[in-house]
């Protein structure tokens, strides 16, 4: 029998095998585990203690890190009627952007609880903040009313790399759909460990690597960001030492492995029990997918292992995934070959629309991808205007609605491509181009180009130009650049020859300018904004005269 929501998936767990791990998390001190009879317990104590607080009904801000206590929790808000909203905790680096966002994210919400591993002095927002040690004390009551499938779970609120942040509405059934089909996908079940260090705020931290596992009764092995970013091994000892069957990551988590990794390191490795190593979340790279395979293939890994995936908050997590019987091929669309992110899971239905007329593409036509199906969330919080645009389209002729994902694609042999957004395309004469080809050619010229720190992007020419967009590319270089004058120089040529695109605009910029979300993706507009105001700290410009724009003087160095 399909549990109706998450949570009493958890509880089922429980009482099925409470003695079994559920929930482990490796910090500076070692590893802290708790099995599931220990996890729903202190579920039960926080759902207890948020009543007693009067939370039911109210909008709950998770500003938490990663932690063994995140998961009670974000359970315990939902148990108590609460509703949870995952939100970014900064490092004292980010803070002053990271809690303007805070502060918009609990005023579109209209949060009034906040739970914090500590007191936070001046945290914006809700009028009661509430920390680890508050919940989780005292007996827990167990007499709860579990929520039902159309009931909402939590609130993700979008990343806005092309727009304002929006509050996803989730709900249980929405969850108990896109884990029960990711699982028959990848054949994930109780026997099944992940282990993650994707952070918890965003979704495919916290749907894929606790909430959809711990659904199928599954192990959750857990380790923070930062753990990951300084010393990538970590992940990858992680796998080895708990036999680790299942991780999530980005296309730059296997890059930064092939860079970080040692020989030694890697001697000493057991990655053959990982057979399913998700690719997604941001556009994936063939040439990084070979050498991941090539370079881990003494430890274990096998090229077939590794499993693209396509996805998005307002589908609840996956959309599409490759299966075991999915032949691993490429689409070429305009020339250029792209990766088949599988078909869509079990219910759900992609179709390839024209974005302007909504009518459907012909196979091996791009078009907007359109899905629909029961992990389709609610819509977006208070916001009927953009629901209606975003969630209620139709395809001519049909009664089903189909969520506008807003990304470009390609329907072909049953499988989706994923070429990029609609919202981002270079249109230069007429044809388009995908931003993130031309960002991935600039961070090719040269090593002092900062990998990931790239925003490609058109303008409105001012120029005397007949028709057409400006395209230009903002790239952050390291401090040690020998010579960003001659840099200029070697990127024109290079998206030149490689995407015949002549630039109007090149601007490199000192490291940590280029504004990214928190989940680390490029904001392209908010880049071109901050260009056009002068607020970038520009080491060295060019323009063009169909650009017509002085190059902002540089920052001292």
């Amino acid at each position: 029998m399909t549990p109706t929501s998450i949570l009493s998936a958890l509880f089922d767990a429980a009482a099925d095998h409470g003695e079994r791990p559920a929930l482990t998390v490796l910090g500076r001190e070692g590893a802290r585990s708790w099995t599931f009879d220990e996890l729903v317990t202190r579920v039960a104590q926080v759902a207890t203690r948020l009543t007693e607080l009067g939370a039911r009904g109210e909008r709950v801000l998770l500003a938490c890190p990663t932690s063994l206590e995140y998961a009670p929790v974000f359970y315990g808000c939902m148990l108590a009627g609460a509703l949870p909203v995952p939100v970014y905790l900064p490092s004292v680096a980010h803070v002053r952007a990271a809690r303007s966002k805070i502060e918009a994210i609990a005023r579109d919400c209209g949060a009034a609880f906040a739970v914090t591993p500590s007191p936070i002095d001046d945290l914006p927002g809700p009028r009661v903040q509430v920390t680890f040690d508050d919940l989780l004390t005292g007996a827990p009551e167990w007499a709860w009313a579990v929520p039902g499938p159309g009931d909402l779970a939590f609130l993700q609120y979008t990343s806005g790399s092309t727009g304002d942040p929006k509050g996803v509405m989730v709900t249980h059934g929405g969850l108990v759909h896109n884990a029960s089909a990711v699982g028959e996908a990848v054949g994930g079940d109780r026997d099944t460990t992940t282990v993650s260090w994707l952070p918890l705020y965003h979704d495919m931290g916290l749907i894929g690597s606790v909430v959809t596992p711990l659904f199928w009764g599954a192990h959750v092995v857990k380790m923070s960001p930062q753990a990951f970013v300084a010393q990538p091994y970590a992940w990858l000892r992680a796998l080895s030492d708990h036999g680790g069957e299942l991780a999530y990551a980005p296309n730059f988590a296997y890059e930064l492995c092939l860079r970080k990794v040692t020989d030694e390191q890697l001697a000493g490795l057991d990655l053959s029990r990982w057979r399913v190593a998700i690719n997604g979340a941001e556009p994936i790279r063939q040439a990084t997918v070979a050498r991941f395979a090539e370079r881990f293939a003494p430890a274990g890994f096998r090229p077939e292992h590794m499993r693209f995936a396509y996805g998005m908050a307002e589908a609840t997590l996956v959309v599409t995934t490759q299966r075991w019987t999915d032949p691993e091929a490429e689409v070429v669309v305009g020339g250029r070959a792209y990766p088949r992110c599988g078909e869509p899971i079990r219910g759900t239905t992609v179709a390839i629309a024209d974005p302007e007329t909504g009518r459907p593409c012909p196979p091996g036509e791009v078009g907007e991808i359109w899905v629909s199906g029961p992990s389709v969330a609610a819509g977006y919080w208070e916001r009927l205007d953009a629901t209606e645009e975003t969630f209620h389209a139709r395809l001519p002729g049909r009664e089903e609605t189909y969520l506008r994902t807003g990304d470009l694609g390609v329907l072909s042999g049953g499988g989706v491509a994923v070429v990029g957004r609609h919202k981002d395309l270079i249109v230069i004469n007429g044809v388009n181009h995908y931003p993130q080809d031309v960002e991935y050619t600039v961070e090719r010229v040269d090593p002092a180009v900062r990998g990931g720190c790239t925003a490609a992007f058109s303008a409105e020419p001012t120029g005397d130009v007949p028709q057409g967009e400006a395209a230009v590319v903002v790239a952050e270089v390291r401090r040690d650049a020998a010579d960003p004058a001659a840099l200029l120089t070697e990127i024109r040529l290079a998206v030149a020859r490689e995407h015949d695109v002549l630039l109007d605009g090149v601007f490199l910029v000192e490291p940590g300018s280029v504004p990214k979300t928190t989940s680390g993706k490029i904001r392209r507009r908010a880049t071109r904004d901050l260009l056009l105001a002068r607020e970038l700290p520009v080491v060295a410009g060019w323009t063009s005269e169909a650009l017509a724009a002085p190059v902002p003087e540089a920052a001292p160095r």
